[in-house]
């Protein structure tokens, strides 16, 4: 009984293996990506603020885009996007194209500064994704002002939103130099568009071979505990 319990065990988590991480890779540091573009407000269909939701224009693709918090926002300065507070911090962040997705993303939090000394804290970053389960990876930040992370996809996976938040109890006031990769527009009957709806992640073959050797095993010993 012990070993076809850890038989199982192990077919489960071989299972749980080939379809749990999804192909989502965040890197540390200001790594460009192809096609990627700025993010400008002030032009026409953009609001800078305040309000809860600031909206902005992607430079190239022209597609809405929007950066919702539970705190007014503004964007200081025209051109490329920079997003603060009104009230001079705020602890979460939420960047989504509108009714499309996007498959990479370069961002860079500042974190509050409240003793005139660099601060430094934790921040968390989720990605939610269009068919796999959200992924999330937390970083530590300052409020010196380089704190990018490089966040891309594989495998054809698609990004619906991406939420930032303070991890640590230390607000951040500033969001700079948001830059995107393939935002794609996704109105209604774009069902079958692999870059609005990807095929999901499923095991790769090598791991449905030692899921199918487990429950081989699994029978193998049944059939002798039988006999």
């Amino acid at each position: 009984m012990k070993i076809r319990t850890t038989m199982v065990a192990a077919a489960v988590g071989l299972a749980m293996a080939g379809s749990a991480y999804a192909d989502v890779i965040f890197t540390l540091g200001n790594n460009p990506q192809p096609g990627e573009e700025n993010i400008l407000f002030n032009g026409p269909g953009t609001t800078s603020g305040p309000a809860l939701t600031v909206t902005g224009r992607t430079n190239n693709s022209d597609l809405l885009v929007d950066f919702t918090s539970d705190e007014n926002l503004v964007t200081p300065a025209r051109g490329q996007a920079r997003i603060e507070a009104v009230d001079g911090d705020f602890t979460t962040l939420t960047f989504n194209v509108e009714t499309g997705t996007f498959g990479d993303f370069i961002l860079n939090p500042i974190m509050n500064p409240t003793t005139g000394r660099p601060v430094t804290g934790t921040v968390d970053v989720t990605v939610n994704l269009v068919n796999e389960a959200p992924q999330t990876f937390s970083y530590t930040v300052s409020s010196g002002g380089n704190n990018f992370v490089t966040i891309t996809t594989a495998n054809g996976e698609r990004i619906s939103s991406i939420n930032i938040a303070s991890g640590t109890g230390i607000s951040f006031f500033d969001l700079q130099q948001p830059r995107i990769s393939t935002a794609t527009s996704c109105p209604p009957g774009s069902e079958n568009n692999p870059l609005c709806n990807p095929i999901p992640t499923v095991p790769e073959p090598g791991v449905l071979a030692l899921i199918g050797l487990a429950l081989s095993g699994m029978a193998a010993m049944r059939r002798r505990k039988q006999s």
